[in-house]
C-alpha cells in the first residue's frame, strides 16, 4: 500500500480535538477516519472510507477519494477553511 499525495492539502479539526490537523496525503485522511466517532459513521463516512482504501491500494482514484473525504469533513463540520 503506497501513500498518495492530495492535489490540495486540507485542514481539519477532528471531533473532540483541540488542534487543527493538516491532511496532505490519503494516509493522513485514512488515519483520521480510523478515529472517526462511531455514531457519525453514515453514508458520507462509508463513501470516503471505500474510496480512500481503493486509492491507497491501486494508486488510482485519488481525486475521487479526496472529494469524498472533503464532502465528509464539510458535512461533519470539521473542515477548516
Amino acid at each position: 500500500m503506497a501513500d498518495v499525495m492530495l492535489s490540495t492539502p486540507m485542514r481539519v479539526k477532528p471531533h473532540g480535538a483541540d488542534t487543527i490537523r493538516e491532511v496532505a496525503t490519503l494516509q493522513d485522511a485514512s488515519e483520521i477516519l480510523i478515529d472517526w466517532p462511531h455514531a457519525s459513521r453514515g453514508p458520507f463516512y462509508q463513501a470516503a472510507r471505500e474510496k480512500i482504501e481503493a486509492a491507497l491500494e491501486n494508486k488510482d482514484g485519488a481525486a475521487q477519494a479526496q472529494e469524498a473525504f472533503t464532502a465528509l469533513c464539510d458535512h461533519a463540520g470539521v473542515l477548516v477553511r
